[in-house]
């Protein structure tokens, strides 16, 4: 997790030596719990590129990393209408933990899960507005599609063997609740330099 911040913070101050301008926003999620910081450049007109970083406080936690594109519909890239689309990869943590990561059959007790994280890729397409002001506040809102690979199904033998349905319900969570959820809401508040 260090080593993504200190990318993003190098990132942000190569980019700022450019002509083009940058944004820095920053937002929380609350349907989904998480913390999203982002950072766009501008390079053309009409087009920007960037990438946000979010990490999700609950359920499945940890950080998911995303890469975007950006065609703006007027002229200026600081502000107006949008078409967004990203792609990306996250690293997180399956949604039992602590205690609930065994169970006991027969007097033994065994392990849920072979692994405590699991990778998940996806993208998606969206359209947005981005108001900046004089002063370089920025607002931002985005409202799209998404989709992302499903937790791994990486429950032991035994497990599997014990609940034929841990997987389902988990998958079914993880997009009605969880980091998968398909409807992409982003509302930022930032800085534009």
């Amino acid at each position: 997790m260090k080593k993504l911040f200190t990318l993003l913070l190098v990132t942000t101050i190569c980019l700022s030596t450019s002509a083009q301008s940058n944004s820095l926003t920053a937002g929380i999620g609350l349907l989904n719990t998480k913390v999203r910081v982002q950072l766009e450049h501008g390079f053309a007109d009409k087009m920007t590129t960037g990438a946000n970083l979010s990490y999700y406080l609950v359920n499945w936690k940890g950080p998911r990393l995303e890469g975007f594109y950006r065609l703006y519909f007027s002229d200026d890239s600081d502000i107006g209408a949008f078409f967004q689309t990203k792609a990306g990869f996250g690293l997180f943590s399956n949604v039992l933990d602590g205690e609930l990561t065994t169970f006991e059959l027969g007097g033994e007790t065994y392990d849920i899960f072979e692994k405590s994280t699991f990778t998940t890729v996806g993208g998606g397409i969206g359209f947005g507005y981005k108001y900046t002001a004089n002063g370089g506040f920025v607002f931002e809102t985005t409202l799209g599609y998404a989709f992302w690979s499903p937790p791994s199904d990486n429950y032991t033998d035994e497990y599997q063997a014990y609940s034929e349905l841990g997987y389902a319900f988990e998958t079914i969570g993880y997009y009605l609740v969880g980091p998968g959820f398909p409807l992409d809401f982003q509302l930022k508040f930032g800085y534009n330099f």
